[in-house]
């Protein structure tokens, strides 16, 4: 059963922006140094460089891949604020149906950009930021799109268990 959300234009194409970043960061040089992209892939054996330095040989690439390929799904959902020409109400609600197939990958994805605007933020703690501060709302719009979705897909999920 396709999940549907409701997503005010303005929103989608924020969301479009911050997919291509993050497809950009993705798909670019994998500065080890880099806060974003050690959350992404963090170190999985901190305590032995070795192991660490091998595993992270042979999983990085396709964790990455995934990554990108999550992203690419969201997007192409997300195709119909791609359009140029912004309607006349740019809050009014518009409904982005997301395929059973797609809900993971969107997960994902959303936690992920969530991810990487923390590491850009120092954001550590979910409950150590000034929600009244602006550069985090983005951040907390993110974990709320995470809920909503989440939520719904809960309720399309009992929903169809029940008729089922």
């Amino acid at each position: 059963m396709t999940v549907t959300i409701s997503i005010a234009w303005i929103e989608g194409r924020n969301l479009l922006h911050l997919l291509d970043e993050f497809l950009g960061l993705v798909e670019g040089p994998r500065d080890g140094a880099d806060p974003a992209l050690l959350r992404l892939a963090p170190v999985a054996y901190p305590g032995d460089d070795a192991a660490a330095s091998e595993f992270r040989r042979g999983t990085e690439s396709e964790l990455f891949d995934r990554r990108r390929s999550d992203a690419l799904v969201m997007r192409d959902d997300l195709h119909e604020f791609l359009a140029d020409d912004a309607p006349h109400d740019i809050l009014a609600p518009h409904e982005v149906g997301v395929p059973p197939a797609h809900i993971d990958p969107w997960l994902r994805t959303l936690t992920a950009i969530r991810l990487v605007v923390a590491s850009r933020l120092g954001i550590v703690n979910d409950d150590r930021h000034d929600a009244d501060d602006s550069r985090f709302h983005v951040y907390d719009w993110l974990g709320y799109r995470l809920e909503d979705l989440i939520q719904r897909a809960d309720q399309a999920d009992a929903e169809e268990h029940a008729t089922g």
